[in-house]
């Protein structure tokens, strides 16, 4: 005997549009953004001639040149420059909306070697006790709670050894693209950048009257 079979007898709602679809549902309709959107640039090429991605990239070397982070040279006999190369990010709200684009320089930093280009590279990090103890005590007693972040926070990490960079891709000085910039302060991608602004922060804070805690 076949089995008992229902119908759904309720009668059709009407048509909906496809975008009022993705209104009502927000995750597909961030997932929708996602797949309509552009993508991050692999390279340079691939990034320049676009408006946005050029910005982002005059306003990463502006940066890294405000905060003298280099200065343009001769190498030195027995030198040899790290590479730099752009890495593209884009960065979006909750809902997959375009909030910015972001152009980083970093350094080729696995042809460092040790004793010439870096020395020390352990950079200690607070202790995940440490912050949840902070939350805690915050949480109890009714404390505010502010959290920041650094922008380019590596580059105020100030250098110890010589360190040589070829010039960035698309940004070589004209007549001068034999040069290379010797390094002041850090750059993303070196060994020793997390030492180097750890070094830079911990002296900031203990002229403001603060004290490293002897377990962390």
């Amino acid at each position: 005997m076949a089995e008992y079979e229902t119908y759904d007898n309720t009668p059709p709602q009407g048509w909906k549009n496809l975008s009022k679809v993705y209104e009502d549902a927000p995750l597909q309709n961030e997932i929708y953004n996602l797949l309509l959107t552009e993508g991050e640039p692999l390279n340079f090429r691939e990034a320049t001639g676009n408006k946005e991605w050029d910005d982002a990239m005059k306003s990463e070397i502006a940066s890294i040149e405000r905060n003298k982070t280099w200065v343009l040279t001769d190498i030195p006999l027995g030198h040899r420059p790290i590479g730099l190369k752009w890495v593209f990010k884009i960065k979006r709200d909750a809902t997959g909306t375009i909030t910015k684009h972001k152009a980083r320089l970093v350094a080729k930093g696995y042809i460092q070697q040790h004793g010439v280009d870096f020395d020390e590279v352990f950079a200690p990090v607070a202790r995940l006790e440490t912050v949840r103890l902070l939350l805690d005590l915050a949480t109890q007693r009714g404390w505010e709670v502010h959290h920041l972040d650094v922008k380019s926070a590596f580059l105020h990490g100030e250098l110890k050894e010589e360190v040589f960079v070829s010039q960035p891709e698309g940004f070589a000085i004209k007549g001068e693209k034999q040069k290379v910039y010797k390094l002041a302060k850090a750059l993303y991608g070196l060994k020793q950048a997390p030492r180097a602004w750890n070094t830079k922060l911990d002296g900031v804070l203990k002229d403001y009257g603060f004290q490293r805690y002897k377990l962390e």
